[in-house]
């Protein structure tokens, strides 16, 4: 070939490779605009531990199977299960799939329901006679409630009003407002009931007008992660009613949690707890109940032989005080990190084993890395879990089987797929940028078979005008099944591309239905056209 026809052909070649694209449709290039991949999503593993939310969300109320806990005292009981599962769903809501909400509503509403059950509640009525051991004197001397959100017992309490307050963020019916949509029945005779208006005012009226601002769990003891709770029941709640709780409440709260050294601000660990009448705070730094435990607490502490620093109370009190202080937990968290993690193999972080609650330290203290935005230390945690706890997947299912021998208990399994989950300042961001109207008003997608398919996302982009849906067979799933778009404006005209090819444009309709082959991963864009 001359050096005039080689050069010829180099002219030429891009006309031809378009002239190729556009007769070959095999060639088609991609659509333009957004993509899929840009939008947050869950990973293998989260939509696994999804599906298991679910199914526990689905059993009968008074079905406590897979909830299993050595008393209904400690850690290991019903209520903290069931909240820490809502809190998993939320953050699945708002941050993945905030245009499907038939999925998860209604095990919110179900967990709430649960959570007012009898058996959930009823330990209150003898944990609200006293705990000799945070007593002065080592007694008793509280007469019997039975009311469980009334006074106190803000460890149950709490978490009733911050689950209710997410899934009125979430959902914006308004259930819960209604006189007596709250019921905890001791008896047929015997029954207490609230709404969440009259929930809220009467935990801000313990924290606001009690000299000590905080709200006991067991009579005298104030722990500072539990009273986290409240304080964004406040602030969710008054985003919707357009109330000042959290106004009001978070400055006294904030008072007392700092000058009571909540958190040292030396040693940047979080106390064990607040006694009122003692008006202590029990730490490390102060290892003291004023009681007669002193005489053997105080020795072992000042030998070495134990400490009350707790990767779990850092872990929870930080991921969720940063919802509404990110400034004082970011401070506090490098202290902290280093404080309580050790590097493992293979690239895993351990978490330091602690007196206090030891079987759950590496899902919250994993919590609290995502929080932060320390993704990285989160995954390094999560593997180091995995390694230690053995999750395995049935069904489609993915948890970490309850096991005592290994360290492990339901709640472990909740806290680590709920950090498994969580966004860098997820939980400041769900809280401080709730829903607004408009988001009521947007595309959603229905008549999901989740036994069929699972969504990785579901996502109205509003700056973009496009809803981002991608679909992921379920295990053993084969055929097709359909999805429903919801919400559309008959006077507008959209695109719809799948796995980035136009399929085709939708005109005067307010739904339409997508057939979705269940042979791997999809994505669908329904994007509004511009003026």
């Amino acid at each position: 070939m001359t050096r005039m026809s080689r050069r010829l052909a180099m002219l030429l070649a891009p006309v031809l490779l378009l002239s190729l694209m556009l007769t070959d449709k095999t060639a088609r290039p991609e659509k333009a605009g957004p993509s899929a991949a840009d939008y947050p999503g869950l990973g293998h593993e989260e939509l696994g531990q999804l599906r298991w939310a679910l199914r526990l969300a689905d059993q009968p109320l008074d079905d406590y199977a897979h909830m299993e806990a050595i008393n209904q005292f400690g850690m290991t009981s019903y209520r903290y299960l069931i909240a820490f599962t809502a809190y998993f769903l939320a953050v699945e809501q708002y941050h993945k799939l905030p245009a499907c909400p038939e999925l998860i509503q209604p095990r919110i509403d179900r967990l709430i329901q649960k959570m007012t059950q009898k058996p959930v509640w009823e330990f209150w009525a003898g944990v609200s006679r006293g705990v000799p051991g945070l007593e002065p004197k080592l007694n008793k001397p509280y007469p019997q409630e039975r009311d469980p959100v009334k006074f106190r017992n803000i460890m149950y309490s709490g978490h009733v009003g911050h689950m209710i307050g997410l899934y009125e963020m979430l959902y914006r019916d308004l259930k819960y407002d209604r006189p007596g949509a709250i019921v905890f029945e001791w008896s047929p005779a015997e029954r207490y009931l609230y709404d969440y208006p009259k929930l809220n005012q009467v935990l801000f009226d313990q924290m606001v007008n009690l000299p000590a601002h905080c709200i006991e769990c067991e009579p005298n003891a104030c722990f500072p992660e539990c009273n986290q709770h409240p304080i964004l029941s406040f602030l969710l709640y008054d985003q919707i009613h357009h109330t000042t709780l959290y106004e009001k409440a978070s400055p006294c709260f904030l008072e007392f949690f700092l000058e009571k050294k909540m958190i040292d601000p030396n040693t940047h660990e979080t106390a064990s707890l607040y006694l009122v009448k003692q008006a202590v705070t029990l730490s490390t730094q102060s290892p003291r109940y004023k009681n007669a435990l002193d005489l053997v607490i105080t020795p072992l502490v000042s030998l070495r032989l134990v400490s009350l620093d707790s990767a779990s109370a850092d872990g929870w009190t930080g991921a969720f005080m940063h919802a509404w202080q990110p400034d004082l937990i970011e401070r506090h968290y490098p202290y902290q990190k280093a404080h309580h993690l050790v590097k493992g193999p293979e690239d895993q972080a351990r978490v330091a084993r602690t007196v206090w609650e030891p079987k759950l330290r590496y899902g919250f203290f994993a919590l609290l890395a995502a929080e932060v935005g320390d993704l990285e230390t989160r995954d390094q945690i999560l593997r180091a879990a995995d390694a230690q706890y053995r999750p395995v997947w049935k069904d489609g299912a993915y948890s970490y089987p309850y096991n005592l021998n290994q360290g492990c208990t339901n709640l472990t399994d909740k806290l680590l797929a709920l950090a498994r989950a969580l966004p860098a300042k997820g939980m400041w961001t769900m809280h401080n940028r709730p829903f607004d109207g408009a988001h009521f008003e947007e595309p959603t997608v229905t008549g999901v078979e989740f036994s069929k398919v699972g969504l990785r996302r579901a996502i109205y982009d509003r700056e973009q005008k496009a809803l981002i849906i991608t679909t992921v067979p379920a295990a053993h799933a084969g055929g097709k099944t359909t999805l429903t778009v919801m919400r559309l404006s008959p006077v507008k005209t959209y695109t719809l591309t799948l796995d980035r090819q136009d399929v085709r444009t939708v005109r005067n309709q307010s739904e339409i239905t997508l057939e979705v082959l269940l042979d791997r991963e999809h994505d669908f864009i329904l994007q509004e056209k511009q003026d």
